[in-house]
């Protein structure tokens, strides 16, 4: 699919949206229906502190069955005529695990914050694209709805799981145990590590399995477990 990068950013094409939104009678969430852009994200275009993408002013035209120039009129004539090559927002998914533009550290990173509509599907600001496995690998997963994968930066978790990598998260694990590696946040963001529970106690374990970096001892309510990581895909040079 194409991809457009030109914004307009400005007071009065967020104000257009809003404005032809409410002329059809269509609610933001029924809006993000439509077009699997969130709620919060069509908030912010509307309301003027995000910039508008071709694509998601495409997908918010077909929506309101208008052309992209009643949204806006600062898109080049040329992106206009390559736009009508965007997909139809169809609400089904392009492929099995939904791959998040939310960067996981082993370090210090960026909280998660992901939503997803009623039907567990993710909002196409939180997704880049798809990932599509044989069914032999599929068998594998149980959980494969629950399933998402992202990019994973930082050393910590050295030689196991490299920065670089892309960790499979199963969003349905989220108790701890047994000892493995899981997606979490203690307080600076969205990490990947080693997590053990300490028995008879409140405590819980979280290790690097970099030898470079120690471990943490914390308090089972101090940390938020997102899932447990059940693979990991990495290019080799």
């Amino acid at each position: 699919m194409a991809q457009f990068c030109q914004l307009a950013n400005n007071r009065m094409m967020a104000n257009q949206v809003r404005k032809i939104r409410k002329s059809r009678e269509v609610t933001l969430e029924h809006l993000a229906e439509l077009t699997g852009i969130s709620t919060s994200y069509l908030s912010r275009i509307e309301a003027g502190s995000r910039g508008l993408s071709l694509e998601n002013a495409v997908k918010i035209a077909r929506a309101l069955k208008v052309e992209p120039e009643e949204i806006s009129n600062e898109f080049a004539p040329e992106d206009l005529e390559r736009a009508k090559d965007i997909p139809s927002a169809s609400g089904k998914k392009r492929g099995d695990i939904p791959n998040f533009t939310i960067h996981a550290g082993m370090g210090p990173g960026g909280a998660l914050s992901v939503l997803a509509n009623d039907n567990g599907e993710v909002y196409s600001d939180f997704s880049d694209g798809f990932w599509s496995f044989p069914d032999a690998v599929k068998a594998g997963w149980r959980n494969m709805s629950k399933i998402y994968a992202m990019p994973v930066t930082g050393d910590s978790m050295e030689p196991t799981l490299p920065g670089g990598s892309f960790a499979f998260i199963d969003t349905s694990h989220v108790m701890p145990s047994p000892e493995d590696i899981y997606a979490l946040d203690y307080g600076d963001g969205l990490m990947i590590k080693r997590v053990k529970l300490v028995p008879r106690t409140d405590k819980i374990l979280v290790i690097s399995d970099n030898d470079r970096y120690g471990q943490d001892e914390l308090l089972r309510e101090e940390v938020r477990v997102y899932g447990r990581v059940v693979a990991w895909f990495q290019w080799r040079g």
